[in-house]
């Protein structure tokens, strides 16, 4: 069994939830990367899409947290504010960039962060950056677009017990919405 969890992905993929649902199974301490940041006034300013997160404060704060075992650290801002040895498994979650979209407008997201948002997810930019800095062997991708959170419990409670591992390397959003031919919908100031 893995230990030291962490959990990333794209604004509204379910990151919470999975977290607070596994702590629920397992008694592991839930650590929330933007709550610290936020608690411990580790920002560095605003701009137009909220709090810039002083990622150097945070990895000195971070690190103290997780000096014991069984914790799951959570937060996009993952492989930002910790190094490879300090976690044992990686859970990044996607979601279908369509459904990623309904999801932030429910939660009242400005325009520009939507966008910014789904086309971080088209692009698989918290996945790629969780790859370069824990490596495939540590990564488990879970694809949250049409699993219950009781279905993405058990997916990542596989792989916290070892039984299963996922690269995520056959979701491709990209293709996708290209094929939808959508790309001027979601990056509609730039060139493609």
């Amino acid at each position: 069994m893995f230990n030291r969890v962490g959990i990333t992905g794209t604004p509204a993929t379910g990151k919470k939830t999975l977290a607070k649902s596994i702590s629920n199974v397992t008694g592991f301490k839930v650590i929330n990367i933007n709550r610290v940041c936020l608690l411990e006034g580790a920002i560095v300013g605003r701009d137009m899409y909220g709090v810039v997160a002083d990622t150097s404060k945070l990895k000195k704060i971070i690190s103290k947290l997780t000096l014991s075992e069984n914790f799951i650290l959570v937060g996009h801002l993952l492989p930002h504010v910790v190094s490879s040895n300090q976690l044992d498994l990686v859970i990044v979650l996607r979601c279908d960039p369509y459904i990623l979209e309904e999801r932030l407008r429910k939660r009242g997201y400005p325009e520009k962060k939507v966008l910014m948002n789904v086309g971080s997810e088209i692009l698989g930019t918290c996945y790629f950056e969780a790859l370069k800095k824990f490596g495939l062997k540590k990564i488990h991708v879970i694809d949250t677009s049409k699993k219950s959170v009781k279905e993405v419990l058990n997916d990542a409670l596989e792989a916290i017990n070892g039984v299963k591992r996922s690269d995520g390397l056959d979701i491709d959003w990209l293709q996708l919405v290209a094929e939808r031919g959508d790309l001027g919908r979601f990056f509609p100031d730039s060139y493609y």
